[in-house]
C-alpha cells in the first residue's frame, strides 16, 4: 500500500500539472493585490466583511472545488484511460487499499497547497476577521478537500471518460445552485455544510441580513458529521465498484 501511495505522490507532484495547479492557486493572491490597489473605494466598516466573504467564495466555494475535480476525478479514471489499472489490480493488495492510498495522497497534496495559498491570501488581506475566521476558512478548505476528492473520485469511476464535464454539472447544479434552496435538497450538498461550518466557527460581526440568508443554519457538529459522511459513502461506493466491476484493457469502458 505504501508503494501505491508513493506512486500516487510522484504522479501528482511530477510533471507540469503541479506547477499549473500552483499557478491556479496563486490567482486569489493576485486578485487581492489588485483589489488592495483600489481599496480606498471600499468603506472601512465593510472592508473586513468583504475580504472574508471573498476568501470564502474564492477557496472552499470555487478553487478547491475545481482543484479536487481535476485531481479527484482522476483518482483511478486516469489509470483506466491509460489502461494501467489492471496492472495495479494484479498486485497482491486488496483493491480497496489502492483506492485509499491514491485518495490519501491526493487529499494531502491538495490540502497542503490550498491551505498554503489561503494563508498567503489571508495575510495579504490583512487578517480579516482575526485568527478565528482564519481557522474557520482553513477548516472549510480542509473538509472541502476531503469531501470533494472522494465525491469526484466516485464520479470518475462511474464515468471515466466524462468525469470532468459530469463533475462540472454536479458542482454547478447541486453544489452551487441547489445548495442555496431552503429545502431538504440543500442537505444533499457538501457546500451547505461547508457554509454552516464556516459560519459556526468564524467570528462574523455586523453581517447584513441579506448575507446571513446565504449561510447555512446547521450546527457545527452536524456539519462536521455530514462532511465526514460524504467521503465515507463516496469511498464505500467506489470500493464496491472497484471490487465488482470488470476493468478491461480495451476501448469498451
Amino acid at each position: 500500500m505504501s508503494a501505491v501511495f508513493e506512486l500516487a505522490l510522484r504522479q501528482i507532484l511530477g510533471g507540469t500539472r503541479v506547477w499549473l495547479l500552483a499557478a491556479f492557486l496563486s490567482l486569489p493572491t493576485l486578485l487581492l493585490v489588485l483589489i488592495l490597489g483600489v481599496g480606498q473605494e471600499i468603506p472601512a466598516e465593510q472592508r473586513e466583511l468583504v475580504f472574508v466573504v471573498l476568501l470564502y467564495v474564492l477557496y472552499p466555494q470555487t478553487l478547491v472545488v475545481l482543484a479536487t475535480l481535476l485531481y479527484g476525478s482522476g483518482l483511478l479514471s486516469s489509470e483506466i484511460e491509460a489502461r494501467t489499472l489492471v496492472y495495479l489490480l494484479t498486485r497482491p493488495l486488496p483493491r480497496w487499499s489502492l483506492l485509499v492510498a491514491k485518495y490519501t495522497a491526493t487529499v494531502l497534496v491538495l490540502a497542503a497547497m490550498c491551505l498554503a495559498s489561503l494563508t498567503v491570501s489571508f495575510v495579504i488581506a490583512g487578517f480579516p476577521g482575526g485568527a478565528r475566521t482564519g481557522l474557520a476558512l482553513a477548516a472549510s478548505v480542509l473538509f472541502a478537500c476531503v469531501a470533494y476528492t472522494a465525491v469526484f473520485g466516485l464520479i470518475g469511476l462511474l464515468w471515466p471518460r466524462r468525469a470532468v464535464p459530469i463533475g462540472l454539472i454536479y458542482a454547478g447544479l447541486l453544489e452551487i445552485a441547489l445548495s442555496f434552496v431552503p429545502a431538504f435538497v440543500n442537505r444533499l450538498s457538501v457546500s451547505h455544510y461547508l457554509r454552516s461550518l464556516f459560519y459556526a466557527l468564524a467570528d462574523l460581526r455586523r453581517v447584513p441580513p441579506d448575507v446571513l440568508q446565504f449561510l447555512g443554519d446547521t450546527s457545527a457538529w452536524t456539519s462536521v458529521t455530514a462532511l465526514l459522511v460524504f467521503p465515507i459513502v463516496a469511498l464505500g461506493l467506489s470500493v464496491v465498484l472497484l471490487e465488482r466491476r470488470e476493468w478491461p484493457l480495451g476501448d469498451d469502458l
